[in-house]
């Protein structure tokens, strides 16, 4: 027999996901078209397919952890391909948005971050 699993989900996480541009999540319905079509899936990981599903279910504690969120480069072959329009490229860079806010210190960092529009700059 197994045990209860309990998921915390945090409904202001995906409204702030709708708010960076996310407005699309919803339509996502788990074909994993955008899995098979990103050249950067690793063979391990269904991304982003699991991303997409975790924003969806509100799990803010396992998106603002997963490291499988910078892997995606914006190339927009899943959003292209995406056959209901969930715009999972969109969805990935208002992901990064959302946990550069969460880990940002202080404020000023996170508005400053939040007008890169997910597309952050590494140097």
């Amino acid at each position: 027999m197994t045990g209860r699993v309990t998921i915390n989900t945090d409904l202001n996480f995906v409204q702030g996901l709708i708010h960076h541009g996310a407005a699309d999540l919803k339509k996502c319905y788990q074909c994993s078209t955008c899995t098979v079509a990103c050249p950067l899936t690793p063979d391990e990981a269904p991304f982003p397919r699991k991303e997409m599903l975790w924003a969806q279910w509100g799990m803010k504690d396992k998106l603002v952890r997963d490291m499988d969120l910078w892997l995606c480069h914006n190339c927009n072959d899943c959003t292209d391909l995406c056959p209901r329009g969930a715009k999972p490229g969109e969805v990935m860079s208002a992901l990064r948005n959302q946990t550069i806010e969460h880990y940002s210190y202080p404020a000023s960092i996170s508005r400053a971050a939040r007008t890169l529009n997910g597309n952050v700059i590494l140097f």
